[in-house]
């Protein structure tokens, strides 16, 4: 691989980074349900702030956006508002919310620090002569390492992509690599998946049974909320 191909996957990956993040799922009674990955979404300047992210898994209420800010040895994590989730047998996996910015400006500590894209292009639909990829990264609780904590960390990422089948809610995608284990793309669920331009054409809601394609949802040809 050459030194200009290298560095085409290093910004592309770097460009998903800065967009997707990974959202934790809490019951009421505090204990972690599971975790998804996701992305904020504004259609123009008028529109609201959506979190997108995948329906199965998702409850309507007690999910958080993880951020990379440490606070009092956990990450600190920011209301990701009330879900409307989409999940059905006939393709449909989807879920959003409205950013409660008023919320998560009264959360804020003194010194927190982060930042997230808003993605603001239009969701393309997938085509056969193209490449696609998502990469988000994985984030686990404290571990203790002697007398410091650290977050065990890893790279979720596909890339090179290319989709074989598309119907009305779904697009099958062939990696260009054997799919690896469940347990790597535990979380990675609501991934975007991107171009080589990073325009967005899905996410990620999981693999084929039996597992030989990974499946996103398409985002082309659904409605959200403009106000």
């Amino acid at each position: 691989m050459s030194q200009k191909e290298q560095k085409a996957i290093d910004n592309f990956i770097k460009l998903l980074l800065k967009v997707t993040f990974r959202i934790c799922h809490w019951e009421e009674d505090g204990t972690l349900k599971s975790r998804s990955s996701g992305f904020l979404y504004q259609k123009n300047p008028q529109s609201p702030i959506l979190v997108i992210t995948a329906g199965h898994d998702t409850p309507p209420k007690g999910s958080f956006i993880e951020t990379s800010f440490v606070q009092d040895e956990n990450m600190a994590a920011l209301n990701a508002g009330e879900f409307k989730v989409f999940h059905s047998s006939d393709g449909i996996d989807y879920a959003y919310s409205i950013l409660p910015l008023a919320l998560i400006k009264k959360s804020l500590s003194e010194g927190m620090s982060f930042e997230f894209t808003v993605y603001k292009e239009p969701f393309v639909k997938a085509e056969i002569e193209n490449i696609y990829g998502f990469a988000v990264k994985n984030n686990h609780e404290f571990v203790k390492n002697g007398d410091n904590y650290i977050i065990p960390t890893y790279l979720c990422s596909e890339l090179y992509m290319t989709l074989v089948n598309q119907d009305e809610h779904t697009n099958y995608f062939k990696t260009s690599r054997p799919i690896q284990e469940d347990e790597y793309y535990r979380g990675a669920s609501g991934s975007p998946i991107a171009d080589s331009s990073g325009l967005i054409s899905s996410i990620l809601i999981g693999g084929t049974d039996p597992i030989e394609f990974l499946r996103g949802f398409r985002l082309d040809n659904i409605l959200l909320p403009e106000n």
